[in-house]
């Protein structure tokens, strides 16, 4: 890497880094003050029905059973989608034919950058039990392993017994500019794993779950041209039970007018948000487990 853009991208990769550490911090910090509210605001709503002669005792153990037996439901499961998980990581062969196919008709003037930066941030809190996900070490630019989970637990009420977790997977390629011009840039990633939400409302708990997969690109060129993002995946409710693979390619277009004779940086991220509240509801994202679970964003194309 030339040393001009060396410089560039060690200050522009330093920043990303430090915003979302400071974005992960807020979202844990967030979350510890809205779980104290709404415990309060639970317990003191326990207390209201107790007084008023509900057989309060009679329900929560009641909920406390439903919740133990969904947990062993649970746990078949995840033994289904991991049962190959200590084998080792490879990528599809039919992935591999597909990116060559892909190079070989691209017309001429389009280009094919590699990332130059791959980075992984998550919400990790060792304080919260009901939440938990991927580190942050990258060891191969090409495949990211990335996941997270999402427990509910108690009644749910006012938003208590609720857990939360956000990753984001980000990859960076760099581009000369040889000319002034509006540049469309084409973004590809491959998402090789599954997803499990389930939810079970009912008149005594309020339950809820949910596990969203966006993709957000944005283009820096002296600044960020602003940030345009769709969701790949998007799956929720109060009363849902569904688990099953997502293997799917997703390419999201992007347009920006950048300078001739200086770099552009591009900015291709993945975003993984899981949700679960009250006993019983659990969501997990899961592209890590096993030789066939992974992230992958290998090349954007540029013209």
């Amino acid at each position: 890497m030339p040393s001009d853009v060396a410089e560039l991208h060690k200050r522009v990769v330093g920043e990303i880094g430090e915003t979302r550490d400071k974005e992960m911090g807020d979202f844990v910090s967030r979350k510890s003050e809205e779980r104290k509210r709404a415990d309060k605001d639970a317990a003191e709503e326990l207390k209201r029905q107790k007084d008023a002669g509900v057989d309060v005792d009679k329900h929560e153990e009641s909920h406390r059973k439903q919740a133990e037996a969904r947990k062993r439901e649970l746990d078949e499961i995840r033994k289904r989608y991991s049962a190959r998980e200590s084998e080792p990581k490879i990528i599809a062969p039919e992935d591999f034919v597909a990116r060559g196919l892909d190079a070989a008709l691209a017309p001429a003037d389009v280009k094919a950058l590699p990332p130059s930066y791959a980075a992984v941030f998550s919400t990790k809190d060792p304080d919260d039990k009901l939440s938990g996900g991927t580190g942050t070490d990258v060891f191969n630019y090409n495949i990211i392993d990335a996941w997270d989970w999402a427990a509910g637990d108690g009644n749910g009420w006012f938003g208590s017994g609720a857990g939360s977790y956000q990753v984001w997977a980000e990859w960076g390629y760099w581009y000369w500019v040889p000319t002034t011009k509006y540049y469309g840039i084409t973004t590809h990633n491959t998402f090789r794993g599954y997803y499990i939400v389930r939810s079970f409302d009912d008149w005594w708990i309020s339950a809820y779950s949910r596990a969203v997969v966006s993709i957000w690109v944005d283009v820096w060129q002296y600044n960020w041209k602003g940030w345009s993002n769709v969701n790949a995946l998007d799956v929720g409710g109060d009363n849902i039970n569904v688990n099953q693979r997502f293997d799917t390619d997703r390419h999201h277009y992007y347009t920006a007018l950048l300078g001739g004779g200086d770099w552009a940086y591009i900015r291709n991220v993945v975003g993984l948000y899981v949700y679960a509240r009250a006993g019983g509801s659990y969501s997990e994202l899961n592209f890590a487990a096993g030789a066939a679970n992974y992230l992958s964003a290998p090349h954007v194309h540029i013209v």
